[in-house]
């Protein structure tokens, strides 16, 4: 499967596409993709021999570099991926069953739809929202329950009230 990816490096965006491959253990970007944007690399401290799938060693033979790219998929997905740099053929990035075990996407292949219903909390951008009712009120809130500030049972008063006045109470001081 073919998606649709963007890289992020020294404040420009760059398209690419990355091939999902789960006949292939671990993430690679093409040579040819590092050379045309000028994306740094480094030395590994262990050479990578890759074998194609007919067993053959890959052109490149050992990899010896790897960079870290700052990789965006759809538009709440971004993470930081080490890939190690080698021919991958017609392919820019080739995710394999290393990428695929961390995030576990959902995948329709009927519509070739992709999912990140199952991603580690490190791939989707703190976002600062407004705060909900669950953050106001504990976990029973909704049950009866004594409030310490307005020394009372609730017995199904008008619930804004105690919201309100629990709010007041415990959050506005931090303020």
């Amino acid at each position: 499967m073919q998606i649709d990816v963007r890289i992020t490096y020294n404040g420009k965006e760059i398209d690419a596409e990355a091939v999902l491959d789960s006949g292939a253990e671990g993430i690679y970007c093409n040579t040819s993709f590092i050379k045309k944007y000028g994306l740094p690399t480094y030395d590994i401290e262990l050479p990578i021999y890759p074998r194609n799938v007919n067993g053959t060693l890959n052109k490149q033979e050992a990899i010896c570099h790897a960079t870290i790219l700052r990789m965006g998929i759809g538009t709440r997905h971004w993470e930081n991926i080490e890939v190690a740099i080698t021919n991958t053929g017609r392919h820019e990035i080739l995710l394999g069953t290393d990428w695929l075990k961390v995030h576990n996407p959902s995948i329709d292949w009927s519509t070739n739809r992709l999912r990140f219903d199952r991603c580690p909390p490190q791939c989707h951008p703190i976002e600062q929202q407004d705060p909900t009712i669950g953050q106001f009120l504990p976990i029973d809130a909704w049950e009866i329950q004594n409030d310490d500030y307005l020394e009372y049972t609730d017995h199904g008063t008008d619930v804004s009230q105690c919201i309100v006045a629990h709010k007041v109470c415990y959050f506005e001081p931090m303020i």
